[in-house]
């Protein structure tokens, strides 16, 4: 018989697979289970080898038992639950550490400390973790025993755990007094968890920095390894905590140095007042801010800061951009002891201003006086367009004001002068007049004539409201003037303008009344206060002769000589355009680029759908060049048909206001003559020609380089719708216009001036007009583009878009040319064209081509 071997037991650890449960099959409860066992598999267990409670048999629940070898497998016995902090078995301690599940390894440190010393549980730790898998590291410490992590010698282990682990274990080994000086190692460990968790979790940071804070005072390196926002968190704690005045000090101008270099606005956010008001901190702080800080502290006058900090606002006001201003007023807006200082109330909104200023008022006399001269400056300051809503808050009373009455609108501003004036205080009231006269004078013509309407008889005609009638619209002169002139009292007529005074001449021939009565009152004032204007003088003289018909032809001379005269004179003394308004009837059409009609008498042969022939009556524009239709009193516009607006005869009907010297003229029945005009009717439009040329050239005769008028002759040209060749030079001399030619091109009747055509027609050094091209008039060798006027290139080139304008292909001037019957230049020998055009053909060789398109024939030119 074969004897059987004693097979002893032995320790083991696992976990529960699962234990008990309903059967389905037997339709009872389980009473075994299995258990997972490190490289033994599933091990079987029955009730009865359990020594706990069978509900704590959970799946996973770890436990200890004994096992022998049965036959192929292992028989459980002795089961009991596994907990190693109460453990002192070293077998089943030893087989924890042995495990391949680090939860089992990390749990037998609990039992391993209950046998051997911390320091040797740390260095086993240690071993342990060195052979672990990374995965298996964090599972061993997610289990180990907190001790050994919060043994000083276990900061290797430490390191290993994430940052908020690390961070949670090193304030646990941090006494309760920070003031005590602390492990040096822990310091910097804490410093380096902080610095490297700071950008991953800043919430977290910012409350250890108010429990740490403490530990870096005296250590401004490990400071700057902050991120901003912890660094400043740390420096306000330190300040608000530190005792030590110069250790406070350094603390706050390393604060104003990172401040300054910041560009975090919101970081101020986190800077407490009491640390604002620091002086190393106040100058950098944002105006709003300290504003915010200034105005909590004002509760009432008698606050012993309240003057103080009202003048520091205004001296961060006077700092700031206006938009800051705006946002800055904001935090006092409700605040009315701050914004009604005077110190503030610059800063505000003119409208607040003045609504604060307006409350001030009361029966103190020299207080309102005050108050309205502060009013008074901020109108003068506000622009005009916001004016309006400034005034309109203003109290009737306050507008009575002097220094308020300037700024009112010029109507309401005359309505209340007026309600100043006393019957009994004249000498008042004549300031009062002038003040209403200086307000008509300063506002357009538009608004005078309806300031002076406003004002009752007995202040319009006063002195001062008088002189500023010359202003007015001359037939507004006339209006209000009238019932003066008409009873023959002329006080006023020194107060007229030229114009006006002319057009009243004409009102007194129309009306054919008066003008006896008139002519007498005038010789009156004449003799004391004389008429000196030649141009006034001209039509009092015609109004005389109405009176004296037998002495037309003699007031005629005297009329002509003082017209010639006035124009000679004006044109020597002034260099703006010479005006005889309303003298010279007007020219009508815009198309013709000058004042006064030139037209001309002009009878043509038209035949009618009849067949018949029937004389035309017209006028002749020569500045146009064409026809231009005769002045119709009750048409108002040009037709479709050309031009319109010819005066040449009198329309007497019309409004005196639309009168010139035609209808002057034809009511005093004067026919002008001279020896050189062929008919009376050409006397005006000549007249009118040569006050046009004049005032044309005289912007031509000033210096380039100095702009001064250059000397020159005005008689040349009397009479005369052309000019003879003028050369003028500025007095200035050497460096400034010399030699200038100026004179009117026969073939446009534009002005040509040296300065601009430079270059000269081959023959009598005529030259060339930049306008056409033409040069010697009827040459029989120059033809208009031969030259270009601008540059002196031979042969200018025809355009492709229209023949009559040539272009230089050099410097790309271009010409019009004049009318078919002014084009110069040799005739072609084939078919008789006038002109052949000088160029140059692909050989460089000078040649005339015909101007025709069907000849096209070409000479050589030399």
């Amino acid at each position: 018989m074969r004897q059987i071997g004693v097979v002893e037991s032995f320790k083991e650890v696992g976990k529960i697979k699962w234990f008990g449960g309903f059967n389905n099959q037997t339709g009872q409860i389980n009473d075994y289970g299995f258990v997972e066992c490190q490289g033994k598999g599933d091990i079987w267990v029955h009730r009865t080898e359990i020594y706990c409670s069978e509900s704590d048999l959970k799946e996973g629940k770890l436990v200890k038992f004994e096992l022998r070898i049965y036959g192929n497998g292992y028989k459980l016995s002795n089961l009991h639950l596994l907990n190693l902090s109460e453990e002192e078995d070293s077998d089943i301690i030893e087989c924890c550490l042995k495990h391949s599940d680090p939860k089992f390894c990390a749990l037998a440190f609990w039992g391993y400390l209950n046998n051997n010393s911390i320091e040797e549980a740390v260095s086993l730790a240690n071993q342990k973790l060195s052979s672990f898998l990374p995965w298996q590291k964090k599972r061993f410490l997610d289990y180990i025993p907190e001790p050994i992590l919060l043994h000083y010698q276990a900061r290797n282990i430490r390191q290993i755990l994430p940052y908020n682990k690390q961070l949670e274990l090193c304030l646990q080994l941090l006494p309760d007094d920070l003031n005590i000086e602390i492990d040096a190692a822990l310091r910097e460990e804490i410093f380096n968890i902080i610095s490297n968790i700071q950008d991953l979790n800043l919430k977290i940071c910012d409350e250890i920095i108010s429990k740490v804070y403490k530990l870096y005072v005296n250590y401004p390196e490990d400071r700057k390894r902050l991120n901003i926002k912890l660094h400043v968190k740390c420096l306000v704690e330190l300040i608000s905590n530190i005792e030590s005045a110069s250790s406070r000090d350094i603390l706050l101008s390393e604060l104003r140095e990172l401040l300054v270099h910041s560009k975090l606005g919101m970081i101020w956010i986190s800077i407490p007042d009491y640390i604002i008001l620091e002086k190393q901190i106040w100058p950098i702080a944002s105006g709003d801010r300290r504003v915010g800080i200034l105005v909590s502290q004002i509760s009432n006058k008698q606050d012993l800061n309240y003057q103080d900090n009202i003048f520091k606002i205004a001296e961060i006001l006077e700092d700031s951009t206006e938009e800051d201003i705006t946002k800055l007023i904001s935090i006092f807006r409700h605040k009315d002891l701050v914004k009604s200082h005077d110190a503030i109330l610059k800063f505000l909104p003119a409208v607040e201003q003045i609504t604060i200023l307006i409350a001030r008022l009361n029966n103190n006399i020299s207080e309102n006086t005050k108050t309205i001269s502060h009013i008074g400056k901020i109108l003068a300051k506000t622009p005009s367009d916001e004016l309006k809503v400034l005034l309109s808050k203003l109290p009737n009373s306050l507008k009575r004001w002097d220094g308020i009455l300037e700024f009112l609108p010029p109507e309401e501003k005359i309505l209340i002068l007026l309600s100043k004036l006393k019957k009994e205080c004249q000498l008042e009231n004549q300031d009062i007049v002038q003040k209403i006269g200086n307000v008509i004078n300063a506002v357009s013509n538009e608004e005078r004539i309806i300031l002076i309407y406003l004002l009752p008889e007995s202040v319009r005609y006063k002195e001062p409201i008088l002189k500023s009638f010359h202003f007015l619209l001359p037939e507004d002169q006339i209006k209000l003037a009238w019932s003066f002139i008409a009873d023959g009292s002329l006080f006023i007529w020194h107060y007229l303008s030229t114009q006006a005074k002319i057009l009243c001449v004409y009102r007194l021939a129309k009306e054919n009344t008066h003008i006896s009565l008139f002519i007498t009152e005038f010789q009156r004032i004449h003799n004391t206060n004389p008429e000196n204007d030649d141009l006034i003088r001209c039509v009092l003289k015609i109004l005389w002769a109405k009176e004296n018909p037998n002495q037309s032809n003699n007031v005629f001379e005297q009329v002509d000589k003082l017209l010639i005269n006035y124009v000679i004179k004006y044109a020597k003394n002034s260099t703006e355009p010479i005006n005889l308004d309303p003298l010279l009837p007007y020219c009508k059409p815009t198309e013709v680029k000058v004042k006064y009609c030139e037209g001309k008498l002009w009878e043509k042969e038209e035949i009618q759908t009849t067949g018949e022939t029937k004389i035309v009556t017209s006028a002749y524009c020569p500045r146009a060049r064409n026809n231009c239709n005769l002045f119709e009193q009750n048409r108002s516009s040009n037709s479709n048909f050309g031009l319109y607006g010819a005066r040449l005869s009198a329309e007497c009907s019309q409004d005196w206001k639309n009168w010139s010297l035609l209808e002057l003229f034809k009511t005093v029945d004067i026919v002008p003559s001279m020896p050189d005009l062929r008919k009376p009717e050409d006397y005006l439009p000549k007249l009118s020609g040569w006050i046009n040329r004049i005032n044309e050239i005289r912007s031509r005769l000033k210096c380039s380089v100095c702009e001064d008028i250059m000397p020159h002759n005005i008689e040349y040209s009397q009479f005369s719708t052309k000019f003879r060749v003028t050369v003028f030079s500025c007095k200035r001399g050497e460096g400034h216009n010399h030699n200038i030619y100026l004179n009117e091109c026969w073939g446009c009747s534009e002005i040509i001036d040296s300065r601009e055509s430079r270059y000269q027609s081959p023959e009598k050094n005529y030259y060339i007009c930049i306008h056409c091209g033409s040069g010697t008039q009827h040459s029989n060798t120059y033809t208009q583009g031969d030259i270009c006027p601008k540059c002196g290139t031979i042969g200018m080139e025809v355009s492709p878009h229209n023949k009559r304008y040539r272009q230089c292909h050099s410097c790309n001037h271009s010409i019009k040319l004049p009318e078919e019957r002014k084009i110069t230049g040799s005739e072609c020998p084939q078919c008789g064209t006038r002109g052949m055009m000088l160029t140059v053909n692909q050989k460089n060789e000078k040649i005339c081509v015909c101007r025709s398109d069907s000849c096209r024939y070409s000479i050589s030119a030399t």
